[in-house]
């Protein structure tokens, strides 16, 4: 059998690792990764190699040569441009005659290539992936197979919310010849995104092969750092270079090692290694080979390249120490750190954790290096969280930090857009607004200020004006201290997860593009779009004269006063409150529950027509009908459901998937139809503003995140129509859910889902997010969360007993899943 090696990654996520070397040529234990895996393949009698390569090419041709020092023949097929994994395997089809495995360059593992042949011989497959079951999917191809090892569903790295298995595709395939048929040659093909489709579309024989052996996609510096950890504790089976000398301890030809020097078991020494006297190696370090290490140095947990040069008491913990790095007496690096190839660090410099030092660069004596060189923040697990930015004001979220997510956002542009930017009434939101402006502008972005400004006014600023994209910063009136970035489109949608990652790896890898100085745009600054977006609410309502008393609750100024300013214009009596709301955006609880009460009771008492309670931005709202009835968030979905039915015809409503089935109902009895989405904001709004806009949908996006807006449509209806808030309550069809939220680890939440999906096979089962369960009796929907260790279960019945009882069982499940 003859393989092929995919090794044109450019491991853009490992930077600075990979600045000068592709992704298969990166040291694992003294040697490129690449080479581990044709030891692996040379082990299992495969000899026969395709190499297929992209990015710097010829450093990897020249390591290898033809092969023969390695005891296999390589053969190379270069991509002029990229062609996609299997685009790139398509070049060596004259190479493949027969049935082929393909494996990546650049991940480390030990897998029993036999046993995969055999299965996939024993299955009379056409593909078969090899499968491992890890605890964190999200960076990976989700696979599901049936029970006997069949291919019935993948998706390609997915949200928490998709997440429906924890086994997920390695990148090793054994394909039989006839696959390469399905490739178009020069046209950039994928196995996962277009190959492996097809085939499943077209039913043929594609099976999983799930491995019990070692295997780890060398992804990020973490995991660069924990594969040299399992080789050491022999986790994976492969060969580790230089002799044995005692339990744990090898070390190659040609070192030497002076008088009182200590090296610690679980350490690996390369070739010509000189150690002087009283230095101390500790456990989990390699030192690469031609190193120099001088007196007194203390190297612990940490990775050294070939040809570095460490001077008198260096300190070095959990470090990664590139290619010809000189460390100069002194110097001292922490958790995580990375020094590029070519660097020279002067004395008594210290390089604080999480910091990435790009290669060729020096830093002069006694220097504490706490940012990023390149421009650097610190090494963030995620910026987004499940909605936008959120963190405190100088602590998470610096002028520095802001500045440089502004940049990496303005940079996804390529320097050819216009952004509007705008934020609340708060100091800490201008001021952070100046840092946003001033990375926008560093990209090449042109900047256009809309000012002091609500979240929704800022949506329909950047529909009206037409720019590309927007940023909108606030404050939580709550807790002065926390801050709230929205990044959106040029829908006004929040951005979509895809644009997200890609800001988010931008903004990690911090080399983005910065424009040159005569580029630079002036902001343009455009004042007074508020009035106009208060005047066009209030031209576009119907009944001129409301004539309805209504008290509001918001603890924001500027929410009240536009508020006030509308109803006033309408013909309402307002009155203003200020309880205290817990943050909103969480919306896990608007107020406590004596606030709620007490303002349910003022409502009813004092005749009002109904009730508000607005949230910071004026996107959402909850309503009091005249009897003192608060509308939930379920509720409220059924009540604008009824509105838009009844004010239009052929409407079709977007529902999260967590909403009641009630909306099916109601949409019935109006001849409309109802299409379910995921439950973040951004995937709620890509589907209301498709490609489509309707006005149903424009109404939708409105009732939905655009509280006063919303609200003034909602009393438009009412006035209309001579109908009361309660009397709308009351055509929603009784329903019953419970909600519950439970604690679930990260690493856990893959093996949840997927073993829920397994308890339910044959059953009606939904995994457009999570998975849903359908009961006779109704439904419960298991949802990880993307923010927090948190799995929520949602579920709907008869009964209120019932729904709760169902929630409680699908929490135990969860309980109990995780802690096996």
């Amino acid at each position: 059998m003859k393989a092929v090696i995919m090794a044109g990654g450019e491991g853009t996520r490992l930077r600075p690792l990979t600045c000068n070397r592709p992704k298969p040529m990166v040291p694992v234990v003294n040697k490129p990764v690449m080479e581990h895996i044709i030891e692996l393949l040379k082990k299992h009698d495969i000899t026969e190699i395709a190499v297929t390569l992209q990015y710097m090419p010829e450093r990897i041709k020249e390591y290898f040569q033809d092969g023969q020092d390695f005891g296999v023949r390589l053969h190379y097929y270069t991509e002029q441009t990229p062609l996609g994994t299997a685009g790139s395997v398509k070049n060596a089809e004259d190479f493949l005659d027969d049935t082929f495995i393909v494996i990546s360059g650049d991940a480390l593992t030990d897998i029993d290539l036999k046993s995969a042949m055999d299965f996939h011989r024993k299955k009379g497959s056409m593909a078969t992936l090899v499968l491992k079951r890890v605890d964190i999917p999200l960076e990976y191809g989700v696979v599901v197979t049936d029970e006997e090892g069949r291919i019935i569903r993948f998706l390609e790295k997915p949200s928490w919310g998709e997440v429906f298995s924890d086994t997920v595709n390695t990148g090793i395939y054994i394909l039989s010849a006839e696959v390469l048929g399905y490739i178009k040659k020069g046209e950039i093909f994928d196995f996962s995104k277009d190959l492996f489709p097809t085939l499943l579309q077209e039913k043929k024989p594609m099976y999983g092969y799930i491995t019990e052996n070692y295997w780890c996609d060398i992804g990020d510096l973490r995991a660069y750092i924990q594969a040299h950890i399992d080789i050491l504790d022999g986790k994976v089976n492969i060969e580790i270079p230089g002799k044995e000398i005692r339990e744990k301890v090898w070390i190659g030809e040609g070192c030497q090692i002076d008088e009182g020097v200590t090296i610690e078991p679980y350490c690996v020494i390369g070739q010509n290694v000189h150690i002087r006297k009283e230095a101390y190696i500790g456990s989990y370090s390699v030192i690469g080979d031609s190193c120099m290490i001088r007196d007194r140095s203390g190297i612990k947990r940490s990775i050294l390249w070939e040809n570095c040069n460490v001077g008198k008491n260096v300190q070095l913990r959990g470090s990664v120490i590139c290619s010809k790095v000189h460390l100069r007496d002194r110097v001292s690096a922490f958790e995580e750190s990375v020094i590029g190839e070519d660097s020279v660090i002067k004395e008594d410099a210290v390089i604080k954790p999480s910091i990435k030092i790009w290669p060729n660069k020096m830093i002069d004596e006694c220097t504490e290096v706490n940012s990023n060189l390149v421009w650097g923040s610190k090494f963030t697990r995620s910026i987004f969280g499940n909605r936008g930015v959120a963190g405190e004001i100088n602590v998470d979220i610096t002028p520095e930090y802001a500045s440089k997510l502004g940049a990496a956002y303005g940079a996804t542009f390529k320097g050819k857009a216009s952004i509007g930017i705008s934020c609340d009434d708060s100091t800490a939101a201008n001021m952070l607004k100046t840092s946003f402006i001033a990375g926008l502008q560093s990209s090449g972005a042109e900047v256009v200020d809309f000012g002091v400004m609500l979240l929704p006014v800022t949506r329909s600023a950047i529909r009206f004006y037409r720019v590309d994209g927007g940023i909108h910063i606030s404050t939580s009136s709550e807790d002065n201290a926390r801050l709230f970035i929205d990044f959106l489109d040029n829908r006004g949608c929040n951005i979509s997860r895809t644009l997200e990652r890609k800001i988010e790896t931008a903004f990690i890898r911090e080399d983005f593009s910065r424009c040159e100085g005569d580029c630079i745009k002036a902001v343009r600054t455009v004042p007074g779009y508020s009035q106009f977006y208060i005047r066009s609410i209030i031209n576009n309502a119907k009944s001129k004269d409301m004539n309805y008393r209504i008290v509001i609750n918001s603890r924001s100024k500027l929410v009240s006063e536009t508020i006030k300013e509308v109803l006033a214009e309408l013909g309402c009596e307002t009155e203003v409150l200020n309880l205290k709301l817990v943050d909103a955006r969480t919306m896990k609880e608007s107020m406590s529950s004596g606030d709620i009460r007490f303002f349910s009771s003022m409502v009813k008492t004092n005749n009002f027509d109904l009730g508000v309670l607005m949230e910071d931005t004026s996107e959402k709202m909850m309503l009091v009908d005249d009897r003192g009835r608060t509308v939930t968030e379920d509720m409220f979905i059924a009540l604008i459901s009824i509105i838009l039915f009844k004010t239009m015809q052929d409407v079709t409503m977007v529902v999260p998937i967590s909403a009641s089935h009630v909306v099916e109902k109601i949409a019935d009895e109006n001849r409309g139809r109802v299409i379910r989405t995921k439950t973040s904001p951004q995937d709620i709004m890509g589907k209301i503003l498709g490609n489509d806009v309707r006005q149903d949908m424009q109404d939708q996006f409105t009732m939905y995140f655009d509280a006063i807006a919303g609200l003034v449509k909602i009393l438009d209806f009412m006035r209309l129509n001579n109908l009361r808030l309660s009397q709308i309550v009351d055509m929603i069809p009784e329903f019953h859910i419970s909600r519950k939220e439970v604690e679930c680890p990260w690493n856990a939440k893959g093996k949840v889902i997927r073993q829920i999906i397994q308890e339910n096979r044959g059953e009606a089962i939904e995994t457009l997010e999570g998975v849903k369960i359908f009961r006779d009796n109704g439904w419960v929907l298991v949802l990880p969360d993307a923010e927090y260790p948190v799995c929520k279960v949602i579920s709907e019945s008869y009964s209120a007993e019932f729904a709760e009882e169902l929630t409680n069982i699908y929490a135990d499940k969860i309980r109990k899943i995780s802690r096996s």
